[in-house]
């Protein structure tokens, strides 16, 4: 199978029939980001089609093109993702991209899950709450980083103790998560 096919089979996979609105006005472009991303970036190296779409979704949530975020959302949906996999997936953004753009974010994927009558709030995935939340992060990432973090904390002046505290609350839950899943 040549790339063109590829592309063909791969967004048909992802996107479903049809065919995308920059073709109407600009083919050759279309060809071009067509054949590259679905004919040739998708069948290099091992991922699967799950871990490219997350991928996807972080990287559109942090770049703030929205508009492709949503299509993508669809995608996933397409290839198996869970509605809470991709959530989390564009939580995990908040700490590295500020929380206006995680909510932008947030926004296009709860919009694409309505018109897809999926039911929001999706199932929670808390592992702790206020009451040990802190504990549960502290040991869940001395454990990481080999007793490293709990020096960090010590050593890190008293006037920090919000960022410093900020990072363990919120990284606790996403450490938790990912210890969970493995």
């Amino acid at each position: 199978m040549n790339r063109i096919e590829k592309s063909e089979e791969k967004f048909k996979q992802l996107f479903g029939k049809g065919v995308p609105g920059t073709h109407a006005t600009d083919p050759d472009f279309q060809d071009i980001l067509s054949y590259f991303i679905f004919g040739e970036v998708f069948y290099q190296g091992n991922l699967d089609d799950k871990q490219r779409e997350l991928i996807t979704l972080v990287v559109l949530a942090t770049n703030q093109t929205l508009p492709q975020l949503k299509a993508y959302v669809s995608a996933a949906l397409n290839v198996g993702l869970t509605p809470v996999e991709i959530k989390e997936a564009v939580y995990q953004c908040a700490p590295y991209i500020g929380f206006p753009k995680t909510l932008n974010a947030i926004n296009e994927v709860n919009e694409v899950f309505k018109a897809k009558n999926i039911a929001l709030p999706v199932e929670s995935q808390k592992t702790v709450d206020e009451d040990n939340r802190f504990q549960k992060g502290l040991a869940t990432q001395g454990e990481i980083f080999r007793g490293g973090i709990k020096k960090m904390q010590e050593s890190a002046p008293l006037n920090q103790s919000i960022c410093r505290n900020f990072f363990l609350l919120f990284a606790s839950e996403i450490f938790i998560l990912v210890t969970d899943s493995i």
